[in-house]
């Protein structure tokens, strides 16, 4: 049995669009099936979870974005874990999920793909845990420059002109300058059980990823993958914007020439705890909230996929 979980509006509309097509293909099959258009991330996370409570053993399909697929996550996860399998139907701007787990963004393709697979996978999740907020992800967690541009490209306009045109990856790039001149570098120390503490003086960008990509298909960390039980942390240092730029410049070409810059630091591990000492934005796959001086604390979780 599956049940889908439509955010209508993400995308700009598009996940509501690809539910036409998908329901079309539906009623073709003959499948038994059932779905839900969502009001609100509350209002997902509520429903998800009530269904799921009541039907565990039915595959639950998510049709949005990274955001819609992030709240669909908390819902399973907390206040305590549910043993369910979720499916998963990018519909959204960035698909950096989409991407790193090679599900097609044509959402016939991608149903097609979910019903072609017979058993579910275990892919890994970030947890993460501050004073105030505690939640997991798929894609990656940052705090700084990286959260910025996240939070400048959700209250853009641009935002939702270029998903009109199928572009809304592009409106990350736009933000881009805007978010260099806004961003100052901050103080952060990272520790772990399987390394010495590190401390940066000029943290600029720091995200903590579990699969290659970021920023709507940026090649972050080639080598992360979803499946190998590890968390991978990138700080990047600004001492000088020329340096800076030029990392991200070497992000966008092949090769993964960017790792090999100096004021690049990247660390593979299951579990870390990042401390700051002044306030810092926090994107979590594509969702923002602020980050007060304190502790970040960081590790693995599981959860079954079927797509």
């Amino acid at each position: 049995m599956y049940h889908f979980i439509i955010n209508p509006s993400a995308g700009n509309g598009r996940a509501q669009k690809s539910w036409a097509k998908i329901q079309k293909k539906l009623h073709r099959s003959n499948l038994k099936y059932s779905y839900y258009l969502t009001t609100s991330s509350t209002d997902l996370n509520q429903h998800l979870r009530q269904q799921a409570k009541l039907k565990p053993t039915t595959i639950f399909v998510i049709l949005g974005g990274d955001g819609s697929l992030y709240h669909a996550l908390n819902a399973v996860a907390f206040p305590t874990k549910l043993d369910v399998t979720l499916g998963y139907i990018p519909c959204g701007s960035g698909n950096d999920f989409a991407k790193a787990a090679q599900i097609s963004t044509d959402p016939n393709k991608a149903l097609a793909q979910l019903f072609a697979q017979k058993t579910p996978r275990t892919l890994d999740l970030g947890y993460f845990k501050t004073s105030d907020h505690v939640g997991v992800f798929s894609n990656n967690l940052g705090l700084g420059f990286d959260a910025r541009i996240v939070e400048m490209t959700n209250n853009s306009r641009l935002k939702k002109q270029l998903n009109k045109l199928h572009l809304g990856k592009f409106a990350y790039a736009a933000c881009f300058f805007k978010a260099l001149k806004c961003q100052k570098p901050f103080e952060l120390t990272v520790t772990s059980p399987n390394f010495p503490a590190k401390n940066f003086s000029h943290a600029f960008l720091c995200t903590i990823t579990d699969q290659p990509y970021f920023g709507g298909g940026v090649a972050l960390f080639p080598k992360a993958r979803l499946d190998d039980g590890n968390l991978t942390l990138v700080v990047i240092e600004k001492k000088n914007l020329l340096n800076f730029l030029s990392i991200f410049l070497l992000m966008l070409l092949p090769g993964a020439y960017h790792l090999r810059a100096r004021s690049l630091s990247f660390y593979t591990t299951k579990q870390l705890e990042l401390t700051t000492t002044a306030p810092q934005i926090i994107q979590v796959n594509g969702e923002t909230f602020t980050f007060p001086p304190g502790d970040l604390r960081l590790e693995i979780k599981q959860q079954k996929f079927i797509f």
